[in-house]
């Protein structure tokens, strides 16, 4: 169904919605914010790598448990990180009233490198492995 290289959307829970497993579609990779097929889970259901987001069995159906993903995301815009999971939405940078995590993507690097970002402090680095890409982000809120 799904193959590495592809894009997907993985739409959020409302607040108070039943807990449903959570489907991946293919959606244009232009899609903000969707992710990017780096790997398929192996037998066990692990990614080659831990850098990778990773949707475990008890939040997501079989298709989308194998999908070890990327995340497509554009410089500037703010995302909130759902827990426990760890799936991103677009967000507005000045709600900070928002559940989960709000951080700012101040740069999109296409390569690996963990350094690439400034050493402040609430700066990160987010490094995945393939296809190669970090994120420089902010945390927010």
């Amino acid at each position: 169904m799904f193959s590495v290289g592809d894009c997907v959307a993985i739409p959020a829970q409302a607040a108070g919605d039943t807990p449903d497993a959570l489907a991946a579609d293919k959606v244009s990779c232009t899609a903000d914010p969707s992710y990017t097929v780096g790997a398929m889970a192996d037998a066990s259901g692990a990614c080659p790598s831990a850098e990778y987001q990773h949707v475990p069995t008890q939040f997501a159906d079989s298709s989308t448990t194998q999908l070890c993903l990327v995340p497509n995301l554009v410089a500037n815009h703010c995302y909130v990180m759902d827990m426990p999971i760890g799936m991103l939405q677009l967000a507005d940078c000045a709600e900070r009233g928002q559940q989960g995590l709000l951080v700012q993507v101040t740069q999109r690097l296409d390569v690996r490198d963990q350094q690439a970002c400034p050493a402040a402090v609430g700066h990160y680095a987010w490094p995945y492995p393939s296809p190669p890409r970090t994120y420089c982000t902010l945390t927010i809120f």
